[in-house]
C-alpha cells in the first residue's frame, strides 16, 4: 500500500510529460504509456497473487465450491486483461480495435459464466420440479 503514492506521483509526472511528447512524437508517447503500464502491471502480479490467495482462502472457509469461485476469478482476470488492451488501443487512437477487444472480452466472460448459469438453472429447475 505504501507504493500507491509513488505510482500516482509517477503517473502524474508521466502524464505531464506525455502531453508534451504527444505533440512532437506521438509514437514515442504511446510507447512510454505502454511501458509504464507494463512495468506497473508486472509489479502488481505479486499483489494479484496475494489477493487471489486470500479470496481462495475465504471461499474455502465459507465452503464455497470451486464450481462457483473459478468462474468469478477467471472473469476478474479477463476483465483486467481486456481493460488493459482497450486502454492501450484507445491511447493509440484506435477506437475500432479497442471496441473489438472490448466485445471479445465480453464474449469470453459470457462463455466463462455459462457453466455457472447452467448449474444455477439446473438447481432452480430441480427445486421447481421440472
Amino acid at each position: 500500500m505504501l507504493w500507491l503514492p509513488l505510482v500516482v506521483g509517477l503517473g502524474i509526472v508521466l502524464t505531464v510529460f506525455q502531453a508534451h511528447l504527444r505533440e512532437e512524437q506521438p509514437a514515442w508517447a504511446v510507447l512510454v504509456a505502454f511501458s509504464f503500464v507494463a512495468v506497473l502491471f508486472l509489479g502488481l502480479i505479486p499483489q494479484f497473487s496475494n489477493l487471489f490467495g486470500a479470496i481462495t482462502a475465504l471461499a474455502r472457509e465459507a465452503q464455497v465450491s470451486s464450481l462457483y469461485l473459478n468462474p468469478v476469478l477467471k472473469t476478474i482476470g479477463v476483465a483486467y486483461v481486456t481493460s488493459f488492451g482497450v486502454q492501450i488501443s484507445r491511447e493509440a487512437g484506435e477506437e475500432v480495435i479497442s471496441g473489438m477487444i472490448e466485445l471479445s472480452g465480453k464474449v469470453v466472460i459470457l462463455l466463462i459464466a455459462l457453466p455457472l448459469l447452467q448449474a444455477i438453472l439446473a438447481t432452480l429447475f430441480g427445486i421447481l420440479g421440472f
